[in-house]
């Protein structure tokens, strides 16, 4: 790993645990922990940009360093500091919000430190350092709600890492390393117990089901979702799903490569699962955040697309693309969400009904933000579809890719009907708030739409960094 990003990650985490001391010692008010939290970010910041082009690998059996983990950092740290903007601002009033921002600053390194692992140690350890901290954050706001989303999350978490540890057990027992280019070299020189093999899969898979809510491991998922602070699910399901991804790449064209005849239609078939539950969920339900939750399922299943692909180089290409558009979109709307229901009391879809007329800045960001979701251009929801659907054609499946447009079909008229009750009704006891201090978290949320955007038209930056990434593995 790069000296200088490791140092941003040290930096996330130890203001994450310093400032916090220091506002309870000097008795800061709160607008000074905000400002104390975003030096740290911009620190941060400063030393991941400054690492792209400086300092020398640390650690190499541990984590490495390649183009798609440094610009996958830039934007979990730049989606993680609007995420940490909106929760100051909608969880302001709550007393220990010093703990919860110094706790969500701990989690987000976490975030960034599972990019870079290259070994299933080190994204064991990555993985919990980004999970542990999120138990607390889920009840930022302690009533019986967020203790039972807590509590869901606690125990699937507690069981994921379970299977994990058991899938790598396995794994080592058979290979005798846990690096993943070494277990790709005794898998292609070896042979192997295929039966002790399959359950050192299955058992990994079903951990990374439970982290990315593959069905059929997702039923915890829109519980959580919901029941937690809706900044805090921002970053659930919008940072965190796409960091683990990463490493999941490497596991999958890595680590099990010479294996993919045997795994990629079992990718295929959980994608199909996946996507269909996912859109087919979402379209039952009233409450925009629950619809959110359900459609992160689906988009689960678009991504596993990429992965059931592995005969096509365009594979990486699409899932690179989704957890970046991912990212952005995702975690975008859930917090527009957080300041629907923290302001102005919305929760359900005829709730929005006018709310275009109401606050039209606010809406339209939504707006952009749902387009992406469901696929449209020019977003970049739109071109990591494109990939992940030509991928799966390209590795002559294309019936997976039909099932996939089927999906995004299904997708669109639920989000449609969202944009439908904000413009096309008329307002409904929807009040505008006297508290004014939406301004500044809907226009941070807003740079998230733009980018979107901005991303689904100037492609070449993240194709052309994949393109490296991908020369690193053989097809």
């Amino acid at each position: 790993m790069n000296c200088i990003i490791l140092s941003g990650i040290i930096t996330l985490a130890l203001g994450g645990l310093l400032v916090p001391i220091i506002q309870n010692l000097f008795r800061l008010s709160k607008e000074w922990l905000l400002n104390f939290f975003m030096l740290d970010f911009l620190l941060a910041g400063f030393f991941f940009l400054y690492g792209i082009n400086h300092g020398h690998p640390l650690y190499p059996n541990l984590f490495t360093t390649d183009p798609v983990s440094i610009l996958l950092t830039l934007f979990v740290w730049f989606t993680g500091a609007v995420v940490l903007i909106t929760i100051y601002h909608t969880l302001k009033e709550v007393d220990n919000l010093a703990e919860i921002l110094g706790v969500f600053a701990i989690s987000l390194s976490g975030a960034v430190l599972t990019l870079y692992a290259n070994n299933f140690v080190s994204l064991l350890v990555a993985m919990e350092l980004m999970t542990i901290p999120s138990y607390y954050l889920i009840m930022a706001r302690l009533n019986i709600i967020t203790a039972e989303a807590a509590t869901k999350y606690f125990f699937n978490g507690a069981l994921s890492t379970g299977f994990f540890l058991l899938g790598i057990l396995v794994i080592y027992a058979i290979t005798g390393t846990f690096t993943f280019s070494g277990v790709n070299k005794f898998l292609s020189s070896h042979g192997l117990e295929t039966l002790f093999f399959a359950l050192g899969f299955i058992a990994i898979l079903s951990a990374i089901g439970f982290k990315m809510s593959f069905a059929p491991y997702h039923f915890y998922a829109p519980d959580v979702y919901t029941g937690a602070p809706a900044s805090v699910a921002a970053y659930l399901a919008g940072i965190t799903k796409s960091a683990v991804a990463i490493p999941v790449i490497r596991i999958f064209f890595e680590a099990f490569q010479f294996q993919k005849e045997d795994w990629t239609i079992l990718l295929a078939i959980l994608a199909v699962i996946t996507m269909t539950v996912g859109n087919l969920l979402a379209l039952a339900q009233q409450s925009v955040a629950r619809i959110l939750a359900y459609s992160s399922i689906a988009h689960a299943g678009y991504i596993l697309v990429g992965f059931a692909a592995a005969a096509s180089s365009l594979a990486i290409t699409g899932i690179v693309y989704q957890a970046v558009a991912y990212i952005l979109m995702k975690a975008g709307a859930f917090l527009i969400v957080t300041l629907l229901i923290y302001y102005y009391g919305i929760q359900t879809r005829e709730q929005l009904r006018g709310f275009g007329k109401v606050n039209p800045f606010m809406a339209f960001v939504f707006t952009i933000l749902l387009l992406s979701l469901a696929g449209v251009p020019p977003t970049a929801g739109f071109i990591a579809k494109v990939y992940l659907f030509q991928a799966a054609v390209d590795a002559h499946m294309a019936w997976l890719a039909f099932i996939g447009l089927l999906n995004s079909a299904f997708a669109v008229a639920y989000y449609l009907w969202i944009i439908k009750e904000m413009y096309l009704e008329e307002p409904r006891n929807v009040a505008k708030p006297s508290d004014k201090s939406f301004i500044v978290p809907t226009a941070a949320i807003g740079l998230l739409a733009v980018l979107t955007i901005i991303f689904g038209i100037w492609v070449s930056p993240i194709v052309q960094t994949t393109q490296t990434f991908t020369s690193l593995f053989s097809f």
